[in-house]
């Protein structure tokens, strides 16, 4: 049986909730969302999720995409961490990667299946053929 990944997604458009959700779990994902920062990053702590998508732009929660992510790092979560931005947010996802975040994509000009793409190779992981390689070439133990 198939590993199902778990993936969380963080934004305050229900529009953006349900497209990705639905969009995710056809494709085997299990999938959780969350419309608020605060709700979010509880649940990062919480949950142990494979990749988390996160909107930097909330208005209306008290924790903005900037502060989870920075949180969810910082408190050494397991989730890797995909920021979503909308137009004119590319310097504040640029601070999210230095925060700790593994990739980033607008919204409005970004494909759905690039974005699954990025997120089934996080939540896989390394490759095993890449272990194997890597596995092989250290040193063996006298």
């Amino acid at each position: 049986m198939e590993r199902k990944y778990r993936l969380l997604i963080i934004d305050d458009e229900q529009a953006i909730l349900d497209t990705y959700s639905s969009y995710f779990l056809k494709r085997g994902f299990v999938v959780d969302t969350c419309d608020n920062g605060e709700e979010g990053l509880k649940r990062l702590l919480e949950i142990d999720y494979d990749v988390a998508l996160v909107d930097l732009r909330m208005p209306n929660s008290k924790l903005d995409g900037l502060e989870v992510i920075h949180q969810a790092v910082e408190q050494d979560t397991n989730a890797d961490i995909i920021v979503l931005t909308a137009h004119g947010d590319k310097q504040d996802a640029v601070k999210a990667l230095n925060y700790g975040a593994d990739a980033w994509f607008d919204k409005s000009g970004s494909d759905i299946g690039e974005i699954f793409t990025r997120v089934k190779e996080l939540a896989e992981g390394m490759p095993l053929e890449k272990l194997r390689a890597i596995l092989a070439a250290l040193p063996e133990d006298d």
